[in-house]
C-alpha cells in the first residue's frame, strides 16, 4: 500500500491514498514468511538454506509453535488487508483417521505474539489454504480478482450448496465481484489442492491474469477440464519439461514474496534447470532474485513443498519500525477493522443462510 506519512508530536499518522482497500493479496505482494517451528527441529539443513536466503533481504521471518505438522499454508488465516485475516475451518477429510495431525489453529494463534495484532474472522467453511490460489487482472482499468480452487470444497462442505459456498467466499474476501474458478477434482489426489497445479504469474498486456500450470500428472480428461476452466479467465502457460515424474508438481509449489522466489529443486539437473529458466523468463522483474533449493527427499517423504510450508503476510514495515521506536501510531485504517469484521458477520448471517 502507498502511504503519505506525517510525524506530529511523536505520533505517526498514516493516510492511505487508495480509495478501495485490496481484499485479495497475491503472493507477489507479501513480505513476511512464517514457518512451523517443526521444520527447524526436524529438517535443520533445509530450514537453514531457506532462512539464509530470506535473511539476505532483511525481511520478516517468523515461526509459529504448537503445530501438528509443517503445513502452515493450509491452516493459518488468510490475509485480506493489512489488519484483517479470515480463518477457515481446518478439519480435512484426509486426516480424519490421523487426528493427531490436525492442528489446533486457535492455540497456535494464541501463542503467536505478532498474530495478536490481527483481527481474525471465522468463516464456517472447511477449506485448506493450499486450495486457494489468488490472482489479479485488469479490465477497462479496473482491477479484477480471482481465486482458483478445486471442487473438493463441495464434498467437504456437504451442508452448503455451491451458491452458498460462493457467497461465503465473496463475503469472506469482501469482494462481491470475486471470480471463483473451479477446477475438477481428481479423487486420486486426496488433498485436492490447487497450489501444486496453478501459480499466478502476473497481468498480461491484455489485462488477463497469467498463470503457470502443470497438468501432466492428471489423466487427459481431468487435465483438459482443468485447462478449459482456467483458459476461460487466464492466459495459461504450461510448465515445459523434457520429462515429468510424480513430484514435478512441486515446481509450481514455490515460495514467493515481493522480493524473491524460491523454487523447489528435485535433484534432476535437466528439469531443475528447465524450471529455473522458465521462472526467470516469466518473472523478469525478479531478475537475479530467483533461487532453487534442493528438497526432493523432503517432498517425497512429506508430500508438500515450499508454498505448503509457508504462511506469507503483507506486513507494513513502517508500523513495525514505529512500534520498535515506541512511537504511537494513528492509522486512519484502524477504525475499519471492526467495520469489516461486522460487515462480514452480517453478510454471513443474512446472505449466506443454509
Amino acid at each position: 500500500m502507498l502511504y503519505l506519512c506525517a510525524v506530529i508530536s511523536r505520533r505517526i499518522i498514516m493516510f492511505n491514498k487508495k480509495k478501495n482497500c485490496d481484499m485479495i493479496i497475491t503472493e507477489k505482494e507479501k513480505s513476511k514468511v512464517v514457518f512451523s517451528s517443526l521444520l527447524q527441529r526436524h529438517y535443520p539443513k533445509l530450514d537453514a538454506e531457506l532462512v539464509d536466503i530470506i535473511f539476505s533481504y532483511h525481511k520478516g521471518l517468523g515461526a509459529v509453535f504448537h503445530t501438528k505438522d509443517y503445513w502452515v499454508r493450509d491452516f493459518m488465516p488468510i490475509q485480506i488487508d493489512g489488519y484483517v485475516f479470515v480463518k477457515f475451518v481446518y478439519n480435512p477429510d484426509y486426516l480424519q483417521d490421523k487426528k493427531k495431525y490436525i492442528t489446533n489453529v486457535d492455540k497456535v494463534i494464541k501463542n503467536c505474539p505478532f498474530a495478536q495484532n490481527y483481527e481474525i474472522v471465522d468463516i464456517p467453511l472447511v477449506v485448506d489454504g493450499g486450495n486457494m490460489v489468488f490472482c489479479k487482472g485488469k479490465n477497462k482499468g479496473k482491477e479484477t480478482e480471482y481465486v482458483v480452487m478445486t471442487e473438493k470444497v463441495f464434498s467437504e462442505n456437504p451442508s452448503f450448496s455451491k451458491e452458498q459456498i460462493e457467497c461465503l467466499l465473496k463475503c469472506a474476501f469482501q469482494s462481491p465481484d470475486l471470480t471463483i474458478v473451479w477446477l475438477s477434482w481428481d479423487k486420486e489426489d486426496i488433498f485436492g489442492h490447487t497450489d501444486g497445479i496453478v501459480r499466478y504469474v502476473g497481468i498480461s498486456k491484455s489485462g488477463k491474469p497469467q498463470v503457470l500450470v502443470n497438468l501432466q500428472l492428471y489423466d487427459d480428461k481431468i487435465a483438459q477440464e482443468m485447462y478449459s476452466s482456467l483458459a476461460k479467465h487466464f492466459e495459461v502457460i504450461e510448465l515445459e519439461l523434457s520429462k515429468y515424474d510424480d513430484l514435478s508438481w512441486a515446481y509450481i509449489n514455490s515460495l514467493q514474496t515481493c522480493d524473491f522466489i524460491i523454487i523447489p529443486g528435485l535433484g534432476d539437473e535437466v528439469t531443475d534447470a528447465e524450471t529455473l529458466a522458465q521462472y526467470k523468463q516469466l518473472y523478469p522483474e525478479y531478475e537475479d532474485n530467483i533461487y532453487q533449493v534442493q528438497m526432493r527427499d523432503f517432498i517425497a517423504e512429506n508430500g508438500g513443498a515450499l508454498n505448503c510450508l509457508t504462511w506469507t503476510i503483507n506486513e507494513n514495515y513502517l508500523k513495525v519500525l514505529a512500534k520498535c521506536a515506541r512511537i504511537p501510531i494513528i492509522d486512519l485504517e484502524d477504525y475499519k477493522k471492526d467495520q469489516i469484521k461486522n460487515k462480514i458477520d452480517d453478510m454471513l448471517k443474512t446472505k449466506c443462510k443454509r
